[in-house]
């Protein structure tokens, strides 16, 4: 067997003319107890990669751009309140915002000879694709019936 040329060790000189330190630090700095509980009631945190980094994306928004501080029970509730809207689906609660708000009805945009008024009721997404498409409400409803009669 051929043995391979051992590599010259060059000191190391740092910009600012100091030293390395000789010894590194044994242990990193104590965790914040308040955030070890949070992860320790919250299982998900560090196994599911999607909420995890969801978690993360939530603490910077909270702290950077909104000010909160990362020590408080509001911090806490706060990231706790934003997955759930996120992931609802994941912890059995679907908290769809759009579900809570109430049915518009629409008067049907057909005259027709039939005596009394007929009116569809369009569902909150429905709503929501009208008014994202620019539609307004009577004539989604108008071509909402004409599709269900076909």
């Amino acid at each position: 067997m051929r043995r391979q040329p051992v590599a010259q060790e060059t000191p190391v000189q740092l910009s600012d003319g100091g030293r390395l330190p000789e010894q590194t630090p044994k242990s990193l700095p104590e965790a914040d107890p308040q955030a070890e509980d949070w992860a320790a009631k919250n299982r998900w945190f560090g196994t599911d990669r999607a909420m995890t980094f969801t978690a993360f994306e939530i603490h910077k928004d909270l702290v950077d751009k909104e000010g909160f501080d990362p020590k408080s029970d509001e911090y806490y509730r706060e990231i706790d309140k934003r997955i759930r809207v996120d992931f609802g689906h994941k912890f059995g609660t679907n908290e769809d915002k759009a579900t809570t708000k109430p049915v518009q009805s629409v008067a049907s945009a057909n005259r027709s000879a039939k005596p009394g008024r007929k009116t569809v009721r369009l569902t909150s997404s429905q709503v929501a694709i009208a008014k994202k498409l620019g539609v307004p409400l009577e004539e989604y409803a108008k071509q909402l019936k004409l599709t269900e009669g076909a």
